[in-house]
C-alpha cells in the first residue's frame, strides 16, 4: 500500500521515556501511522518482552541503542529494539513503556497521515497481527 509522509525528528533528554518521545511526533489530531527511521542515544533502563512472555524484564544500567524499528499509530505500536551494554552484549526485542534515556535519544520517524495501523487475527499465525489500511478522507 502506497502513502506520502513527513518526516519528524525529536532529541530526548536524561529520564525522557522512549515511547512517550516517539508519541509527541504524532501530531495532536487524528489516527496517524508512523514508522521509526533511525534512532541513536543511550538508555539507563530498557524494558523489554521477549517472545513467547508475558510480561517484560526491566534491563538495568547503562546501554547503546543500536537499532530501534517499527510501526505505531495512537492505539498501537510495535516496536522491536536492540541494545548493547557496557560489556558488548546484544540484548533487544519488543520495546515496553518503562524504558529510560540516559543521556540523550535522537529519532527520526516518517510520519503516515493517510494510513491506519491496527491489529486482527491472522488464520495463518494464529496471532494478533498488524493491518494497513487507508484513512478515509475526512469531509
Amino acid at each position: 500500500m502506497h502513502s506520502g509522509g513527513v518526516f519528524a525528528a525529536v532529541r530526548l533528554l536524561p529520564g525522557d521515556e522512549l515511547i512517550a518521545g516517539l508519541r509527541c511526533l504524532q501530531p495532536d489530531t487524528g489516527n496517524e501511522a508512523m514508522t521509526v527511521v533511525t534512532c541513536a542515544g543511550r538508555l539507563r533502563s530498557a524494558n523489554i518482552g521477549h517472545a513467547d512472555v508475558n510480561c517484560g524484564r526491566l534491563y538495568e544500567g547503562r546501554s547503546e541503542i543500536v537499532s530501534l524499528a517499527g510501526t505505531m499509530d495512537r492505539h498501537h505500536r510495535h516496536l522491536h529494539i536492540s541494545n548493547v551494554d557496557t560489556e558488548g552484549e546484544v540484548f533487544g526485542a519488543h520495546l515496553l513503556p518503562g524504558s529510560a534515556v540516559c543521556t540523550t535519544a535522537g529519532i527520526v520517524a516518517l510520519i503516515l497521515p493517510d494510513l491506519s495501523f491496527g491489529r486482527a487475527p491472522c488464520d495463518r499465525s494464529g496471532f494478533d497481527e498488524r493491518t494497513i489500511t487507508k484513512r478515509k478522507a475526512e469531509a
